[in-house]
Parts: C-alpha cells; structure tokens; sequence
C-alpha cells in the first residue's frame, strides 16, 4: 500500500483533482434515484462524496467507513459518522444498509472479494452497490500522479468476474477521458475532451462507475476468501 488517505487528500486539494472531485458526484448523483431518507455507507475514501450527498438531502442517514491501511482520517468534521474500521469487517448489522459506495476501496484490498462479500452483507434486499474503481485502458491508471493510478485498475469482465456470485450489475459507464496532466490547458479544455471522449470512446475513460444490485437468494460461500476473525482479533 502505497498512498494514505492525507495523499488523496492533497490531490483533491489541487486544481485537478478539483475537477476530477467535481465530476465524480456528478457522475454519482447522475446514477441515483430517489435517494430520501436511505442509510447510505461510504466504503473506502469516501467522505467528499458523501458530503455533497448530504448537503442535497440533509435527512440521509449517512455512515463513512475508512480502512486501516489509509493509517486513519484526514481530521476534517463532517456532518455524519465516521469510523475506521478493519478493511474487510463493517461494523454493521445484516440487511441493514440501502446503498453502498466504495471509491479509493477495491484497487487497494489485498482481498477484493472479502470487501465484495462485507457489502452483500450489509445490503437490504434488492440494496444497491456503486462502485469507482480505476479502469485497466484508460490513462489515469497509468499515471502515479493521481489516486487512480496506485494499487490494481479493472476492465469491465474482472469487475463482473468479482462481483458475480454476490451482486448484479445493473449499468456501467466509464468517464475520466482527459489525460490526468496538471497543465493549463488541460484545465481550460478538460471538459471539451470529456464531453468528446464520452460520445467518441465511450469505454475508454479512466474510471468507470458501476452500479450493482445486491442478489437475494444464497450465495455461494465456498468461493469466498473472508479472512478468519481469529486472525484480527487480539486475545
């Protein structure tokens, strides 16, 4: 693990990670319907989205995981909980969760899969799951520059291939098709290229978002990679 959260704090501090934070909760409140009075859980490095969230709805009820590996928050207060939390145990009852959202999560986790299966858990019935994750073909993986560029990027079969016994992807978009080049005019012209990118290489942006369904009849355990709790818990 090589970034900690106060990294990708500083790089959302900085003129184009600015622009990429501002895109990103477009892209989230693009995704979502009627999202009133739901319990929302961030997991991952999610705060500066789930604080655009709740400014929008201030009666969400909203949860903001952080995993041990960021070596703690950045100390900035929002107005919802936060806890830091072993990265593949959530302190949260079964069923208990509308909406999960994970970014700076499963290109970081030894074991994506455990993280996957923590998020079934958690889901209501028919709950939703929507993931960032750093896409395999696009520039932003290939750049150390930015968040996206650390730990495993994904293309589109790997992200289903992980997710397949637990969750349904329901629809997927790929979006950060500017190069990730602190330069003026990438700053002057970025949403030109977007705006471009997206009608003439749709599925070559750098992050791509899914959304996922959570799946309701039993899942198949024996594939699963859980870490055993003996080996977290000190006795």
């Amino acid at each position: 693990m090589d970034i900690t959260a106060s990294d990708i704090y500083s790089f959302y501090q900085s003129a184009l990670g600015s622009i990429v934070k501002r895109i990103i909760r477009q892209r989230i409140i693009s995704v979502l319907g009627d999202i009133s009075n739901q319990s929302i859980c961030g997991y991952g490095y999610t705060s500066p989205y789930l604080s655009y969230l709740k400014k929008r709805h201030a009666d969400l009820n909203i949860t903001s995981l952080i995993p041990d590996f960021f070596d703690g928050s950045i100390g900035e207060k929002y107005n919802f909980d936060e806890k830091n939390i072993h990265e593949y145990f959530l302190p949260l009852d079964p069923s208990s969760v509308d909406l999960v959202i994970t970014t700076h999560l499963l290109e970081f986790v030894e074991k994506p899969l455990s993280s996957i299966e923590e998020i079934w858990r958690i889901l209501k019935p028919n709950g939703y799951f929507i993931a960032l994750v750093p896409r395999r073909s696009g520039l932003w993986a290939r750049y150390d520059n930015n968040p996206f560029g650390y730990g495993r990027s994904y293309s589109t079969a790997q992200f289903k291939s992980l997710i397949k016994d637990y969750l349904i992807l329901d629809q997927k978009k790929s979006f950060l098709h500017f190069p990730p080049w602190h330069h003026y005019a990438n700053y002057k012209f970025h949403q030109t290229i977007e705006t471009a990118g997206s009608r003439i290489f749709p599925y070559m942006g750098g992050v791509m978002i899914c959304v996922c369904k959570k799946i309701v009849y039993a899942t198949n355990k024996s594939k699963s990679k859980k870490i055993p709790i003996k080996n977290i818990v000190v006795t």
